[in-house]
């Protein structure tokens, strides 16, 4: 199949797979804590198939939501809108998909109009989520997960505070997943991630991760794989009533 057809196709299978577990899960009568357990695990299952079709990026929602739960904690979320980060740090790169497939080749020479296409795919992640009831936050958090502090990021161009706290919680997550994965060490990381304090990031959310991290010696391990699914075994369609390294870049 050529490869500016893919991975539009793929998307469509993928959005049309999870709006069926989906519609499943709301029909099912579990206690809220179970319920979000068995969407956890669906959507990283979700997460495992999106990123197979992304070069170099298996894995890079799992590590992403790490570091957006390490930050999440000393920052005043709400319990609710800790679920709503982890579910977009899980899924935050499904727009990816919606690309030709020639864009996701990295060492491949871009026109502007190119450009332009990448700029879309926060948008277009967040259009494709957002028709879901319980995704409709994180879809709103995806679609500003490229913002920068300095209001020179895209594909809205909101500025410092007007950026949700929980997406510039994404933003850095995202990012320091790719410094950290080609770094030899976890305090040249944070070097390079305070390096973009105040321009790309908002600088007391790095500033709080770079706390977080600075006495590690290395970088955490990470829970990755089915042997660490730990939410309950339950099929969605009965009625329950009777390491490759992601590039630091635009992406």
């Amino acid at each position: 199949m050529h490869p500016s057809i893919w991975p539009i196709k793929a998307t469509t299978q993928l959005i049309q797979e999870i709006a069926r577990q989906l519609d499943a899960l709301d029909s099912l009568h579990l206690p809220q804590e179970s319920l979000h357990a068995v969407r956890l695990l669906q959507l990283r299952r979700l997460t495992r198939r999106i990123e197979t079709l992304i070069p170099g990026h298996f894995g890079h929602g799992e590590r992403t939501a790490h570091y957006a739960r390490m930050l999440g904690e000393v920052s005043s979320l709400t319990e609710t809108q800790h679920i709503q980060l982890h579910y977009a740090a899980l899924l935050h790169d499904i727009g990816l998909l919606t690309l030709p497939g020639r864009l996701l080749d990295e060492s491949a020479a871009h026109s502007l109009d190119d450009y332009a296409l990448i700029q879309s795919h926060p948008r277009e992640g967040a259009a494709l989520l957002s028709p879901y009831r319980f995704l409709s936050e994180a879809a709103r958090l995806i679609a500003h997960h490229h913002e920068r502090w300095d209001g020179a990021g895209y594909p809205y161009g909101l500025r410092g505070a007007y950026i949700p706290l929980a997406a510039r919680i994404l933003a850095i997550a995202d990012v320091f997943d790719g410094i950290a994965l080609r770094s030899t060490s976890v305090h040249k990381a944070l070097r390079t991630l305070h390096a973009s304090a105040g321009s790309q990031f908002d600088p007391i959310l790095t500033a709080a991760l770079c706390a977080r991290l600075h006495n590690q010696d290395q970088f955490a391990p990470l829970p990755f794989g089915e042997a660490n699914d730990t939410a309950p075994t339950v099929d969605p369609t009965v009625d329950q009533s009777s390491h490759q390294p992601m590039p630091f870049s635009i992406f």
